[in-house]
């Protein structure tokens, strides 16, 4: 499996495209732009994005979705059923489903955002706004975040073995590291 990790400055935010290796079409996870230094990666290596996988719907994940439509007939995946106009495979609850190439289970784990979800590709963890080194994303008061934290402690913590940890902002991770050292998420 090959990953890509594009920092997105404009946005702050992280997009990862993945593929397999002598596989075309690629994954991308939350484009918060496709813009030409994304367009270059994708056509340096001859792929064709045809899946997009959002971790949530906040307009810095997915601003971009439209440009990205104009070029490619992507399948996008999300709890919501409509993202910039365009019609998704909608994810109602945990999951597992193929991509070319790789077996992708999406966890929803809402607080963040009711429609925040977690995919996890082999031993990779892509975590959006949900899960981050050190932190966890903001809910709209304290007791959405007990709710989010004791969704953490179970469908993410509660996963064995170990994974990388890919957040929608700043530095990767490990589960370990995370399970260790999350100040947030100590009892």
């Amino acid at each position: 499996m090959k990953l890509y990790t594009i920092f997105q400055p404009y946005e702050v935010t992280n997009t990862y495209l993945l593929h397999q290796d002598g596989e075309k079409n690629a994954v991308i996870v939350d484009p918060g732009r496709f813009d030409l230094n994304l367009l270059n990666l994708v056509e340096e290596h001859d792929l064709y994005i045809s899946h997009v996988l959002l971790t949530h719907s906040h307009i810095n994940h997915t601003r971009g979705i439209p440009t990205l439509m104009k070029i490619y007939d992507a399948e996008i995946y999300s709890m919501k059923s409509s993202i910039h106009g365009f019609t998704t495979k909608l994810i109602k609850e945990e999951t597992t489903f193929s991509l070319p190439g790789m077996e992708v289970r999406a966890v929803p784990v809402p607080g963040h955002s009711d429609d925040s979800v977690i995919y996890i590709i082999e031993n990779m963890l892509f975590t959006g706004d949900t899960l981050m080194a050190g932190y966890t994303g903001q809910t709209a008061g304290l007791s959405e975040q007990k709710a989010m934290t004791a969704l953490i402690r179970r469908k993410i913590f509660g996963l064995d073995g170990e994974y990388l940890l890919f957040p929608g902002h700043g530095s990767p991770s490990t589960l370990s590291a995370e399970k260790k050292s999350n100040l947030l998420l100590q009892e």
